[in-house]
């Protein structure tokens, strides 16, 4: 996992760590014919994945009344539809590569803007290791 995915709030990097492994291996079954009939359930556990995770998150920020909880909520969101816009409407083969692009961009992009300010709020109320360590 790359280091700036790390927030030094160990469920939460756990969390990433799992979430981070997860993407490597679906766009390993991506980008390998012999290997795309494990998208479809990779995606089911993202989903699970993401969903579980996004709750600790917004559950851990209600209680430290997170100042840009319903900014971080609505990221959240947005991945969210992304998966299920793809349950609703499966993507034809040769969209799966663009997909799993988007998916990881937007996951990446939403740990690196949002985690890392909640973790500069709640690091000094909390015992917390350095970001990125």
């Amino acid at each position: 996992m790359d280091r700036k995915h790390l927030l030094g709030i160990p469920e939460i990097d756990v969390q990433h760590a799992a979430i981070c492994e997860l993407l490597a291996a679906l766009r390993n079954a991506i980008a390998l014919d012999d290997q795309r009939h494990l998208i479809h359930p990779a995606l089911k556990r993202l989903h699970h994945l993401l969903a579980t995770h996004f709750t600790y998150e917004e559950e851990m920020m209600r209680m430290m009344n997170y100042p840009d909880l319903q900014q971080h909520t609505k990221s959240h969101n947005k991945v969210l539809l992304l998966l299920k816009t793809y349950f609703d409407h499966p993507l034809a083969p040769g969209d799966h590569d663009a997909f799993g692009k988007a998916i990881h961009d937007k996951l990446s992009a939403h740990i690196v803007e949002h985690d890392t300010s909640m973790h500069a709020m709640i690091g000094p109320r909390v015992k917390v290791a350095p970001r990125g360590q």
